[in-house]
């Protein structure tokens, strides 16, 4: 299980996986005004759940390594 999860968080430290979440929450929010102002349709809805399983993506592995090895990377 551990394997699976070093390989899950790709050797990404905590500050990287903070910085990777940041990126995708602006590229979400420019996608957001695209479809609303360009597209004319409104997505706000999932937007909630686009950003909790981003949220979940980076840091879910991130904080299973820490319990599991004391390090959030894993090595």
């Amino acid at each position: 299980m551990e394997q699976k999860l070093r390989q899950m968080n790709g050797d990404r430290t905590l500050l990287m996986n903070a910085g990777a979440f940041a990126c995708v929450v602006a590229m979400l929010g420019i996608a957001n005004l695209v479809c609303r102002f360009v597209l004319h349709t409104d997505v706000v809805f999932l937007m909630p759940w686009l950003v909790a399983a981003t949220g979940l993506y980076f840091f879910l592995p991130a904080l299973m390594l820490w319990l599991i090895t004391g390090r959030p990377s894993g090595s």
